[in-house]
């Protein structure tokens, strides 16, 4: 699948990818008994939508509202489909939303039950898609659940209010922060390292390194630190930034105002301007002072934001900073629990290497010196897998790569044989030693 991400990646300069010819969706498994996501309690066509350890879900056009309600009071008609407030104050709005939306739902994160006047909890608890809840009962119009162990309540009114709180349950990131042991990373995944860190990821995520900062979340999106973008097809990416720049997106007035599909996915921001990118999207992140020893690395989660996407900051031995490691919530968590149990410091054998070099034209009409080309260079070891960067006008192109020896490709807009784009490569393989650079690498494209 191409993300929204990944689009973006690509439309960065100089963007590293990793590819594998497969499609197939992540399943992973446990014996360990733990915290479930009850699947079945999103109906077909319906957007679950998490907020800490619980989730409820919508329909795929019901407008999600997180940072106020202002917009949906502001709406003219008075017979709008109605919306979701995720952790927003009601205040004096709540009779304008009554008044205007057929459909009115408030999620909440609380400590204790709220103190509007006319709520009433039931004392005796009931079972729901396995969350034990608590009736809430209101004015006429009005009922809802509080669940004591997760800190949330969720309340509403409307034609759709009844279906969307009977969706509520577990959310991944209860599964992903849940104790016990650690799952066993599936035989087809892949390991990944980047600046000292090591994680495992299925070996189909195409893997994107870059020097741009692109946020935790799809790029454009009105509530940023929702999610990342998956559309309910099951796709995932990796992204390792050294987060040296701000990407920039031509989105000009583009708002979704539904829920975004939660999507699998990891992300990893190494660079000083973290912090910063995450507060230029109004993402305030506090973190756990409990903290998790994974495999030597210390890890602290951030308690907020708290929704489809885990943010970690994630020390490794040897670095003076964190890096921000941020991993998607999505399914039934699993794939999150297991990209999170699966981080460590990278080995010897495991660190990257480069190699440097040039993309070129020799021979032809105009015979002498090599001339540039741009185009695409491929690098693939013994195991099939391919690393692909793209090549600029000057020809020139640098790789990062894991130990190991790679056989290089490459295809030029400006080369082709008989209207066919023509394939180019080096003379022999090369070999990547760890932490070291190789030079003057060749990628030729013979003219006759």
């Amino acid at each position: 699948m191409t993300t929204v991400r990944g689009l973006a990646a690509v439309l960065a300069v100089a963007a590293l990818t990793f590819t594998v010819p497969t499609t197939s969706q992540a399943c992973v498994t446990t014996t360990q008994s733990a915290p479930a996501v009850d699947l079945s309690a999103t109906p077909p066509g319906w957007v679950p939508v998490a907020l800490g350890d619980a989730q409820v879900s919508v329909p795929q056009d019901f407008p999600v509202v997180y940072s106020g309600p202002t917009s949906l009071c502001r709406s003219a008609s008075p017979s709008g489909p109605g919306g979701l407030l995720v952790d927003t104050p009601l205040g004096e709005t709540v009779h304008c939303l009554a008044e205007r939306h057929a459909t009115m739902v408030y999620w909440s994160s609380v400590p204790h039950p709220s103190s509007v006047a006319f709520e009433h909890i039931q004392k005796k608890s009931i079972l729901l898609n396995g969350v034990r809840v608590h009736r809430i009962l209101t004015a006429v119009t009005y009922a809802g659940y509080y669940a004591p162990f997760l800190g949330v309540e969720v309340i509403g009114q409307g034609p759709l209010a009844n279906r969307i709180l009977a969706t509520l349950t577990l959310s991944p990131r209860a599964v992903a922060l849940a104790s016990g042991s650690a799952p066993a990373v599936p035989s087809d995944w892949k390991t990944v390292t980047f600046q000292g860190l090591a994680l495992a990821a299925p070996a189909w995520w195409p893997v994107t390194r870059t020097l741009y900062n692109y946020g935790i979340d799809t790029p454009c999106a009105s509530s940023p630190g929702v999610s990342f973008f998956d559309d309910g097809v099951g796709g995932g990416e990796v992204v390792l930034s050294t987060d040296r720049s701000l990407a920039a997106f031509p989105c000009g007035v583009w708002v979704n105002p539904g829920p975004v599909y939660p999507g699998d996915g990891v992300e990893v921001d190494a660079g000083s301007r973290a912090l910063s990118e995450f507060a230029v999207e109004s993402l305030h992140l506090a973190f756990s002072k409990r903290c998790d020893v994974l495999h030597g690395l210390t890890a602290c989660s951030a308690t907020t934001p708290a929704y489809s996407i885990l943010v970690l900051k994630v020390t490794v031995p040897g670095r003076h900073a964190p890096l921000y490691v941020s991993i998607g919530l999505a399914g039934n968590g699993m794939v999150a629990r297991t990209i999170l149990y699966s981080l460590r410091a990278a080995s010897q054998s495991e660190a990257l290497g480069s190699l440097s070099g040039t993309f070129v034209a020799v021979g032809g009409v105009a015979s002498g010196s090599p001339r540039p080309l741009p185009g695409q260079v491929t690098a693939e070891n013994a195991a099939g897998h391919k690393f692909t960067v793209t090549v600029g006008k000057s020809g020139r192109f640098v790789l990062s790569l894991l130990a190991g020896v790679y056989r290089l490709t490459g295809r030029s807009p400006m080369f082709s044989v008989n209207g066919v784009a023509g394939t180019c490569a080096a003379d022999q393989p090369v070999r990547v030693k760890a932490g070291k650079t190789t030079l003057g690498v060749e990628v030729v494209c013979p003219l006759k």
